[in-house]
């Protein structure tokens, strides 16, 4: 019986992880020219036993509608736009379906992202219709594309859990 406990105790012990919340937040302005707060976030879970497990990558703007979501690819982390919705900045035509619209720079692994400095590069913006605008301050603008990348300084928050529940994910930037 003594064994049996104490295997059991083993067996919860070895199915904990470490959960962890990694957030930035940048001020910088949004596709329409305003500033605006930009929010990254991705959660990860470090098992004892077994590969950790990450993401995705979300970029939430202060003010916007959208939620751009990040996926580990081939090509490495990326957002991919959604045609109608999306186009390549400078241009009038809205993107092909597949179209990279967002990398992030910094690791190609979502498994391997950390805390500290990462790079994102944004190629495209919102495109408006009449169904995108709601009523008040709120429009599918999200973080404005540039040349150069932006770079987000990722904080660390870690807890650890018996049963590998998932950490709570920030509420979006309070649109002013």
């Amino acid at each position: 019986m003594k064994k049996l406990s104490i295997s059991i105790c083993l067996l919860i012990l070895l199915n904990g992880c470490t959960l962890s919340m990694y957030t930035a937040e940048l001020d910088a302005l949004n596709s329409d020219g305003a500033p605006r707060k930009a929010q990254l976030y991705w959660s990860k879970t470090d098992r004892l036993i077994g590969a950790a497990k990450a993401g995705p990558v979300i970029l939430m703007t202060e003010c916007s509608t959208r939620r751009l979501s990040f996926d580990e690819t081939e090509a490495g982390i990326i957002y991919r736009g959604e045609p109608g919705r999306d186009r390549v900045a400078g241009q009038n035509e809205t993107i092909a379906d597949g179209t990279v619209c967002a990398k992030l720079e910094t690791q190609s692994k979502l498994a391997e992202l950390q805390a500290g400095e990462l790079m994102l590069s944004m190629l495209c913006e919102a495109v408006y219709d009449e169904f995108s605008i709601q009523e008040g301050l709120y429009t599918p603008a999200y973080l404005q594309a540039r040349e150069a990348p932006y770079l987000f300084d990722v904080q660390e928050n870690t807890s650890w859990s018996l049963f590998g529940e998932t950490p709570t994910a920030p509420e979006p930037p309070e649109c002013m």
